[in-house]
């Protein structure tokens, strides 16, 4: 959200939890300095997603701003050329303001993602690098006992659809449940999402 001149970190507006800056930024540029160029140290790509909750110029504005200033980010081009970063940065949220800075001139610090999933969708390119779809416009089960089979049918054709267009796939709103962890990491969704991350490591470690 626009906080006054900042950008303001919450989920439903003010008041905010603190600045992008101070809650992800600066800890993230503290992290690769202590851990030799990667957030964990094992030189493994990490991903931050950035909910924008409003479309105005001036929060684009400020977004931008922030991440042009910040070393160790992933930068994409218009002709699809990624120099690779230590922390990849992700627009999702308000379609305006994400459509609207990934419009603006490369190489930029971020890329964007789309809502809604079409198998005519184009292939891949600089800005556009990843879905986020809501469960429930998917699919139905709720991630209790056996999966049926025309779901887990409809999961991996919704997998498979996304990644012939060389994107990743985020699903959210998903079941907080250990079945469906498991189906989504056998179907390969990129990006499993969890309140309950002890649960979840717990199947990623199976």
């Amino acid at each position: 959200w626009l906080d006054g001149t900042d950008v303001g970190v919450s989920h439903t507006g003010a008041p905010f939890k603190g600045s992008l800056d101070g809650l992800y930024l600066q800890p993230l540029e503290e992290r690769l300095a202590a851990n030799h160029g990667s957030v964990y140290g094992d030189g493994k790509p990490f991903f931050l997603w950035l909910d924008l909750k409003q479309g105005s110029a001036q929060l684009q504005d400020a977004i931008a701003a922030r991440l042009a200033a910040r070393p160790g980010l992933t930068r994409f081009d218009d002709s699809g050329v990624v120099t690779p970063g230590a922390v990849t940065v992700l627009l999702t949220g308000d379609a305006t303001a994400k459509t609207a800075l990934t419009a603006r001139a490369a190489p930029r610090p971020y890329a964007r993602d789309s809502n809604d999933y079409s198998p005519k969708d184009p292939q891949l390119d600089g800005r556009w690098r990843s879905y986020a779809v809501n469960y429930y416009a998917w699919l139905t089960w709720d991630g209790v006992g056996e999966i049926p089979s025309d779901q887990r049918r409809q999961l991996r054709n919704l997998v498979n659809g996304v990644h012939a267009t060389g994107r990743t796939l985020r699903i959210y709103s998903a079941p907080e449940q250990a079945a469906y962890w498991r189906e989504a990491k056998a179907a390969g969704v990129d990006f499993i999402g969890a309140d309950d991350l002890a649960g979840l490591a717990a199947v990623m470690r199976e």
